[in-house]
């Protein structure tokens, strides 16, 4: 049994959190003993993960002061780990260089950021390639995020494997009429109501303007997002005087969210592979989203995929899919089929326990 310590910046709501909760959760059918270490604070996905039995510590209660560095320290003197898994920037190139000092454990770098220069921004790639001299392997999750990190970070392609995101595609299913209505009840949504949702960190490169946009042009349909970030009150002045759209905060089952929606869009800039994309695939939601490298590869025709950042064509896809909502449920099938062939978390978790044994050996 190999032993692993997922180190991660926080556990709150988030795309690598949801990552994680997968591996972590499929450990055991892999050969692997995990536990988990969030840099600062709780978050709901500690509990998740200590609802599934894995141990997680939480290193500080705050990023400041940092505690997490004495703590982290600390943790690895008494625990026995074969394998250290590091994920965000704040574990990779802080609690990463600082393991090499106090644990012989192997170093295992997670990259699920996007391959678009313009959203990781020049001056991440300096501490990520100075980061990396202490992986002793990189995990990317798309080709697209692999070549970023040769060409413009110099990881050598030998340190690098593609593993893509995975769900649990047992959890994650389409939902009955009943839970439907229950998942529509809970979340506040009229059962007659036609409903697009969009679920992520409120932040610039997830596009959530363009809902508010989406929203006044259309005025029958109603538009929700489920998240929390920096840009909530942006989208909240901005949607002032739009009822049919709605910010319905963080979500903590994703289940119900997936239930309560006609379409799932993902309006995003910039991204590798969403979870939430893959998600909505496997609970047969009909899916709008841009056509980005990670996105494309993931949803392939199951879905319909518009330009990024261009409204109109947004608006005119939800338009067409509002006029024939019967063939855009057609594609959802395939979505869901795609979903268990390629991206089902047991065999993800299998692929990092491979690459775990490669370095190991």
């Amino acid at each position: 049994m190999i032993r692993v310590l997922h180190v991660i910046d926080h556990l709150g709501l988030g795309g690598a959190q949801s990552v994680l909760l997968d591996l972590a959760a499929n450990a055991d059918a892999a050969g692997l003993r995990c536990e988990v270490a969030a840099m600062h604070g709780w978050g709901i996905f500690a509990d998740e993960l200590e609802k599934r039995g894995i141990k997680v510590h939480s290193l500080s209660r705050a990023k400041w002061p940092p505690a997490y560095l004495r703590n982290f320290a600390r943790l690895l003197r008494a625990g026995e780990y074969d394998v250290l898994h590091f994920h965000l920037p704040g574990a990779n190139w802080i609690a990463k260089p600082l393991s090499a000092l106090f644990s012989r454990a192997k170093r295992v770098a997670h990259d699920h950021s996007s391959a678009d220069l313009a959203f990781r921004r020049w001056w991440s790639m300096p501490p990520d390639a100075l980061a990396h001299f202490f992986s002793h392997h990189v995990v990317a999750v798309s080709e697209g995020v692999a070549g970023f990190l040769a060409v413009r970070e110099f990881v050598p392609r030998r340190k690098i494997t593609v593993v893509t995101n995975g769900i649990d595609v047992r959890l994650f299913r389409p939902a009955t009429t009943e839970q439907r209505n229950r998942a529509r009840e809970s979340l506040g949504i009229d059962s007659k109501s036609f409903v697009f949702g969009a679920l992520g960190r409120l932040a610039p490169e997830k596009n959530f303007l363009s809902l508010v946009e989406l929203a006044r042009r259309m005025p029958s349909i109603d538009f929700v997002i489920g998240g929390e970030g920096p840009e909530r009150e942006i989208l909240s002045r901005a949607a002032a005087g739009t009822p049919n759209f709605r910010l319905l905060g963080g979500i903590v089952d994703r289940l119900e969210f997936y239930a309560a929606l006609d379409g799932f869009l993902l309006p995003s800039l910039h991204e590798a592979l969403p979870m939430t994309l893959l998600e909505a695939m496997a609970c047969g939601v009909p899916v709008i989203a841009s056509d980005l490298e990670g996105v494309s590869a993931a949803l392939g025709d199951a879905g319909v995929l518009v330009t990024p950042g261009n409204t109109s064509a947004l608006h005119e896809a939800v338009r067409s899919f509002v006029a024939d909502p019967a063939a855009a449920k057609e594609r959802t099938k395939t979505a869901r089929e795609r979903v268990v062939e390629l991206f089902d978390a047991r065999a993800v978790s299998r692929e990092i326990a491979s690459v775990y044994r490669s370095i190991l050996s």
